[in-house]
């Protein structure tokens, strides 16, 4: 691609968020019917090749910024006397980067209460920070990182009493969502038996030799690979430093169909 479409995301990174959906949740209970949808079309980031992404960061961070405000604001037309700053006790957003999150923070705090510089700085810290701190340790995950970010809230957040938590979510192209939900004591003390900080202080921290490694050997395993046994050895500090926590890792493609066996 040509150097104005080649786009290296510092911010990327690798993982997932696995939800279960109940019609008795725990954990975060969803206001039915409370949510606003915002999109069009725009080519801030796209993925021409099946292995290749390109985008335009500036359009991105303005449709990002564009997002956050009208899917807000078609939230605020379905529920009645809704205020940005006092509806929500918390917040969660979708986080390519904490940078970003900040300056749409601090634009809907300008433009939906007129806030000033310092209540704006003393606002983040207490409403959105708690969700910043997993998307810090974890990196750009895409859709995942609204979910990672409301564990994150939910985790270090102050919930003696019930409290509600805005979402936003998006997604390049563009699409967007603000909705809303409620959680409790009882929800926080369930989520904490998942020990995420604890599982992502063991992770195991790669070398600049590894990390390089990786990357040239992640072409094993490209998009629509059909054959291919994996190799341990490639990073074996990380396996070896994986063995024991029960563990599923990939270990074949065989005919496009993958499998997995535990890390034992």
């Amino acid at each position: 691609m040509s150097e104005d479409w080649s786009f290296a995301e510092p911010s990327g990174g690798a993982g997932a968020v696995a939800l279960l959906v109940s019609e008795k949740p725990y954990i975060f209970q969803v206001d039915e019917g409370a949510n606003g949808y915002y999109g069009y079309e725009v080519m801030d980031t796209c993925r021409p090749l099946p292995d290749s992404e390109a985008g335009d960061v500036d359009l991105s961070l303005s449709s990002y910024l564009d997002c956050c405000e009208n899917a807000f604001l078609e939230y605020k037309k379905r529920v009645s006397n809704v205020d940005y700053k006092d509806t929500f006790q918390y917040l969660a957003f979708h986080t390519p980067f904490g940078g970003m999150v900040k300056g749409a923070h601090r634009t809907m705090m300008r433009k939906m209460t007129k806030a000033r510089p310092n209540e704006i700085e003393e606002d983040f810290n207490q409403r959105v920070m708690p969700g910043i701190r997993y998307c810090q340790r974890v990196g750009n995950i895409m859709g995942a990182t609204v979910f990672l970010s409301l564990a994150g809230v939910i985790e270090h957040g102050q919930f003696d009493t019930p409290k509600r938590i805005g979402c936003f979510s998006y997604g390049s192209g563009c699409c967007s969502e603000f909705y809303s939900g409620v959680t409790t004591a009882q929800g926080q003390n369930m989520l904490k038996t998942m020990d995420i900080e604890r599982r992502l202080n063991e992770r195991y921290q790669l070398s600049m030799r590894e990390y390089e490694d990786l990357l040239r050997g992640s072409g094993a395993v490209k998009f629509g690979t059909r054959n291919v046994k994996l190799d341990y050895g490639l990073i074996p500090g990380a396996f070896e430093a994986c063995r024991g926590k029960e563990l599923l890792v990939l270990d074949e493609i065989r005919e496009f169909h993958r499998k997995y066996k535990w890390l034992t």
